[in-house]
């Protein structure tokens, strides 16, 4: 990413600039912890600029929220170039673990624990 004085602030860019004007995801509502890698071998030709940044941050995996903060973006502008790029086969999701244990093992954890 670029990197701006506080002489030079550099532009100014919409939100609705990075999207096309698209403020809607067409898939499944996305986490921020979800994590987001490439598929190798998908070509990238023909992207926005905003799109690429997104696809070249994802050769490693990495999480939505990783993604908006590298990029400087709000979450929900993210998620449509995110979003977009999934359904286009670029971008391979790995949605987070959503099983939490079970709270009564928890509490005789904690309390095994203590009593040691």
């Amino acid at each position: 990413m670029v990197e701006w004085s506080a002489e030079e602030p550099g532009p100014l860019v919409r939100p609705y600039v990075h999207t096309g004007g698209r403020t809607d995801c067409t898939g499944e509502e996305l986490d921020v912890s979800a994590l987001l890698s490439a598929i190798p071998g998908t070509d990238g030709h023909g992207l926005s600029l905003s799109a690429a940044a997104v696809r070249e941050l994802c050769v490693e995996p990495v999480s939505l929220a990783e993604i908006a903060a590298a990029l400087e973006c709000p979450i929900s502008v993210t998620r449509v170039l995110v979003g977009e790029l999934v359904d286009q086969g670029m971008l391979r999701l790995a949605a987070p673990r959503t099983d939490r244990p079970d709270v009564s093992f928890m509490e005789r954890l904690r309390n095994d624990v203590r009593n040691l």
